[in-house]
């Protein structure tokens, strides 16, 4: 089966910057507090830099990919909590973050405060390094998706190294995922994926 290009990747206009500020902490709570129901907008702080991002509907992929590691997750009998878009921030580290997914795993992941997992899904340029939000809180693994490839980053003493390989999730197949979550067609990309993980 040849895997042909999802639409919602290639018809539908890009995420897009509106515009970077500078702010003090208690000022970024204001402006949270003002946008807190608009859905379409995501706010990140990091030391008195505010990024202010719409969310465009290619941000739908975050789902399917969601749901994809779900069926990984049942299927390898992993024990995992979702934790969706939740924010990590604190004043303290100046930070505040909301990552596409996340997750925690293990046995004890209920009584933990910080996520094992935070993934992005990225579709405009980078103005702020997003591994410096997740390293203040200390989040193990870190997943960004651009251009129909995983990027994999493992917490070090010193920061981020880049891997090629989940060292949380090291049977998972993340070139595979990357190209199911390509596909045009769900079914048939949920099939391929969870066909590979039984078989594995």
């Amino acid at each position: 089966m040849t895997a042909t290009i999802h639409p919602q990747l290639t018809a539908l206009p890009e995420q897009r910057l509106i515009l970077p500020l500078s702010m003090t902490w208690e000022q970024f709570k204001t402006l949270e507090s003002l946008l807190e129901y608009t859905r379409s907008i995501r706010l990140s702080y990091l030391d008195g830099y505010v990024e202010i991002i719409t969310r465009s509907s290619k941000h739908e992929i975050i789902k399917y990919m969601a749901g994809m590691l779900g069926q990984f997750f049942l299927e390898k009998d992993i024990s995992f909590t979702p934790t969706g878009s939740a924010t990590l921030q604190g004043e303290a580290k100046g930070s505040s973050k909301e990552p596409d997914l996340s997750y925690y795993f293990g046995e004890d992941r209920r009584g933990r405060e910080t996520p094992d997992l935070a993934i992005e899904v990225i579709f405009i340029l980078r103005t702020i390094n997003k591994l410096e939000y997740y390293r203040r809180f200390n989040v193990a693994e870190v997943w960004f998706w651009e251009d129909g490839v995983f990027s994999i980053y493992q917490l070090k003493s010193e920061g981020y190294d880049r891997t090629s390989r989940s060292v949380l999730l090291p049977d998972l197949d993340l070139e595979l995922l990357g190209r199911c979550l390509q596909m045009s067609e769900e079914k048939e990309a949920f099939k391929l994926f969870r066909d590979a993980v039984r078989c594995c």
